[in-house]
This record gives structure tokens, sequence and C-alpha cells, in this order.
């Protein structure tokens, strides 16, 4: 699994390079699924058709662990940062990593 570097962003963690869609329950009822980029026990970077803005509360499902709740930290030309509101333990992260599928994106879905 990729790593992506600790940089300029001031990031609290490192995040791991993925590739695969999660479904996601958003504010005023959006169901949407989105691809995720990037994870780390903190939080995600993924792509999104979504309506989504800073300050919204979203549950994404993830391999393993479940939904998770998060926080939008950013919005951005089609992507999303999001922050966990509770953080993925060590060993839960672990086992998330290892059993995630790894999709090919057609980058025009989403």
């Amino acid at each position: 699994m990729a790593t992506a570097a600790l940089n300029i962003e001031g990031r609290r963690a490192q995040r791991d390079i993925v590739s695969f869609r999660a479904p996601l329950d958003g504010p005023a009822g959006i169901r949407t699924t989105v691809f995720m980029v990037d994870i780390s026990p903190l939080g995600f970077m993924s792509r999104s058709s979504a309506a989504l803005a800073p300050g919204d509360v979203v549950a994404v499902k993830l391999p393993v662990v479940g939904a998770r709740a998060a926080r939008i930290v950013w919005s951005m030309a089609g992507r999303v940062g999001g922050e966990f509101i509770e953080c993925i333990g060590v060993d839960q992260y672990a086992r998330m990593l290892a059993g995630t599928p790894h999709d090919r994106p057609n980058w025009n879905e989403v």
C-alpha cells in the first residue's frame, strides 16, 4: 500500500493511498457513493459529485470498520476532505487497509 508523505499541508497523520468506492450518507438525505483516494486513521480525501460543504457531517461506510462519522473540512472541484469524529483504532485501521478493494476508477463517474 502506497503512503502519501507528510507534507507542508500540516496533516497530523500520514495518508495511505487507496482506491475504492464507499457509500456516504450526508445532510439533507444525501445518499451517494464516493471514491476514496487517500485515508488515515484521522480522515480521508475522496472524489464526489455530491454537493458537500465544510462543516457538513457525513457517515462513510468503510471496509471492516463500517459506518464512520466525519466532518467535511474542505471541498473543491469534485474532491472533499473529511476528518473522522472518532479516529480509527490502529488494529482496525490495519485490517481495513488489508481488506480494501482496489477499484479502477472511471474518473467521469465521480
